[in-house]
């Protein structure tokens, strides 16, 4: 079985998004600043790469001042506006007098001199405003969905529409007394930890997350992506690898390896977007409650792994997956019987 790889974009997403976003406000701020000067076409190239440069800095920072995060988001935010925009103005200016001397031709002092009694403050006040907004805005991007953006300003999902799903519940086993072994703010922590090391593997499948729900959380897949070189299947194998490879990180943490178990099924389900003070894309219909249902089976089956007759049927033919019947079982609120299988993968 050929695992899915992580796309380039999806690898570097939030990178790509920063530097977007801050060549975007490089080159606003030039065309606003020196819209009257000599040089526009070489001054906008400039604003580009430093807006460019802005939004790398930021991300780069972002992901070495996380204990930051421990204060609170305003506190945080702010602490790391001041740093970033020390920084960017440090860099900016490096750029900016180099540039002017080679342009003006003028000495590296003049251009020095010319830069801090003309554009000091108001580089530095756009540097802060800039990182403000570079920081909500990647903070923005990650409560957020990928397409939440682009659905809603294209209105789709605006009207219900019936579409064929996967859906996938993966649960903790035996969360209640992991819970009572490791106390509640511990065991928050390793929940945390585990659906942040499940994200190569969700990434790669092209899984969406649907929700969060205490310790479960629910995958889901446009049909035709999910059967797509069985992806749906191999997250599941993905997730369980991303825990084995960091067996030790959590044994010296939490003193135990979490386990979890999923269901997974195919259907038809509605989606549409619903709420007023709270917009978000939901999907109704039996195929979630039946998904639940299958992943309730496992403890009685015994296996970590079950998906229905349906979805077996749908996916790709691989001697590497090994799937075995277990017979037609009564689901709780279903009027009848589904065939179930348990999934083993031999990789």
């Amino acid at each position: 079985m050929e695992l899915p790889k992580l796309s380039f974009y999806k690898k570097y997403n939030l990178i790509l998004k920063a530097i977007i976003a801050g060549g975007i406000l490089g080159l606003l701020y030039t065309a606003i600043t020196d819209s009257d000067s000599e040089n526009i076409g070489l001054k906008l190239v400039l604003g580009l790469i430093i807006g460019i440069s802005f939004g790398f800095v930021i991300v780069t920072f972002e992901k070495h001042f996380t204990y930051l995060n421990q204060y609170s988001f305003v506190k945080a935010m702010l602490l790391k506006a001041v740093i970033y925009s020390i920084s960017i103005l440090i860099f900016l200016l490096f750029f900016v007098v180099l540039f002017t001397s080679i342009l003006e031709h003028i000495a590296l002092e003049e251009a020095f001199k010319q830069y801090i009694s003309k554009r000091l403050v108001g580089d530095f006040i756009f540097s802060l405003g800039a990182s403000v907004f570079l920081i909500l805005f990647l903070e923005i991007s990650s409560l957020l969905s990928a397409g939440f953006f682009y659905n809603y300003f294209t209105g789709k999902y605006h009207r219900s529409i019936q579409e064929e799903r996967i859906f996938m519940f993966v649960d903790v086993k035996s969360s209640t007394t992991l819970a009572e072994q490791l106390g509640d703010i511990l065991y928050s922590s390793l929940l945390q930890d585990l659906f942040s090391h499940f994200t190569d593997g969700i990434l790669a499948s092209r899984a969406e997350i649907y929700q969060y729900a205490g310790d479960e959380i629910i995958l889901t897949w446009k049909s035709a992506t999910g059967i797509k070189e069985n992806r749906c299947l191999c997250c599941f194998y993905m997730l369980k690898k991303s825990i084995k490879k960091r067996e030790d990180y959590y044994l010296k943490t939490y003193q135990i390896v979490p386990k979890f178990k999923a269901g997974m099924h195919i259907g038809n389900a509605v989606t549409t977007w619903v709420g007023k003070v709270k917009k978000e894309i939901v999907y109704h219909g039996d195929l979630l409650n039946t998904t639940s249902r299958i992943q309730c089976k496992c403890n009685e089956l015994n296996h970590d792994f079950v998906i229905s007759e349906s979805m077996k049927n749908a996916l790709v033919e691989d001697q590497s997956i090994q799937y075995v019947r277990q017979g037609e079982i009564e689901l709780r609120g279903k009027a009848k019987p589904l065939q179930l299988f348990t999934v083993d993968f031999k990789i």
